[in-house]
């Protein structure tokens, strides 16, 4: 069987991981790994990703690299970039990204997108776990109710084990004042929830006629210094709040809860996370229908595990989809593929 032929477009946390995986499944292979920092130009991607080794040299020509023959292109930007996404599908490579693609409709550049799957013959797929697996647990969830008035989605995601320098991007450390000054462009991408919660609004026909969009601030009770030093009373922790509303009413909400620990936010700060699991959907309706889903491992999974395989296992549907936008709908029961020999 011909192997699919993957690129790997960022090589942090998850995109290492995701190198690793790549390299041990017989149905892929690794082609190409573009990179944005100068250390890493020239180097093995398998010395990246801490595997050693594996014969292919990482890179910042995107131009070589968009020239290439290539299937697919995992795409894990900081934040959203569909100019060049935009770039790649008209190369005429799939796109899955764990940071864009769920539902740019109400992009200005979705005409470039939709002519560039034309142009390509290619398509774009967004996934990731909020984002991404809590978005088809409400689907699944809702094939229960008669009628649905309402939908909320909570997750609680612990970040120690992320690196420093996604720590420091996020904002942990920072003072309420800082955090407030950069607020703008340090949250940006997750206002990009919104275009999910407008998704479920149209995939489960709810009328929605706006958006709300808010966040809280947690100070750490302790100081934590480890990868990152937060000081007592800067950011340990946040409520990211994203809903589609009819009138002042929430009909679609998604509220992430990001913590540094569990042992550097106030009990009042745990109180509000999901009961019994990582991530809890509660559909609102007839009758109510409410899902958790907790992952587990001996170290972290949640960060570069989960986020990256769900991309990993998505590839060979992808590849053998309609070009286009695509969305779960699209794409057949996602499930584990045959990662190892």
């Amino acid at each position: 069987m011909k192997k699919l032929k993957i690129i790997q477009w960022y090589t942090g946390d998850i995109g290492r991981h995701q190198i690793r995986v790549i390299h041990n499944c017989p149905s892929m292979e690794l082609v190409a790994a573009v990179v944005y920092h100068p250390e890493k130009v020239g180097k093995d991607a398998g010395e990246i990703a801490g595997i050693g080794p594996i014969g292919v040299i990482a890179t910042d020509d995107i131009e070589a690299v968009l020239a290439m023959d290539a299937d697919c292109v995992l795409y894990n930007p900081p934040m959203e970039r569909y100019d060049e996404i935009i770039r790649i599908l008209a190369s005429g490579k799939n796109v899955i990204s764990i940071i864009a693609g769920w539902n740019p409709k109400g992009q200005d550049c979705y005409p470039d997108i939709v002519k560039a799957c034309e142009q390509g013959n290619s398509s774009l797929y967004g996934t990731g776990l909020n984002p991404g697996l809590s978005y088809e647990m409400a689907l699944l969830a809702s094939s229960l109710c008669t009628d649905v008035e309402s939908i909320y989605i909570k997750t609680c995601e612990p970040q120690d084990s992320m690196s420093e320098v996604f720590l420091t991007a996020f904002g942990f450390g920072k003072t309420r004042d800082e955090l407030a000054g950069t607020a703008d462009m340090t949250y940006a991408m997750f206002r990009l929830l919104l275009d999910v919660t407008d998704l479920l609004c149209e995939s489960l026909q709810l009328p929605h006629d706006g958006h709300s969009f808010t966040t809280e601030f947690e100070p750490a009770i302790r100081e934590y210094n480890d990868k990152i030093l937060v000081r007592e009373g800067t950011m340990a922790g946040i409520v990211i709040k994203a809903s589609s509303v009819l009138g002042d009413k929430p009909v679609a909400t998604l509220e992430m809860r990001f913590l540094l620990g569990h042992d550097y936010v106030s009990e009042e700060f745990l109180a509000g996370r999901p009961k019994h699991g990582w991530i809890e959907v509660d559909v609102n309706g007839t009758p109510g229908s409410r899902m958790t889903h907790e992952t587990y491992m001996e170290h972290d999974s949640l960060g570069t595990w989960s986020t990256g395989t769900r991309a990993i296992n998505a590839i060979p549907f992808v590849c053998a989809a309609k070009p286009g936008l695509l969305s779960p709908l699209d794409l057949p029961l996602a499930r584990m593929i045959k990662l190892h020999e």
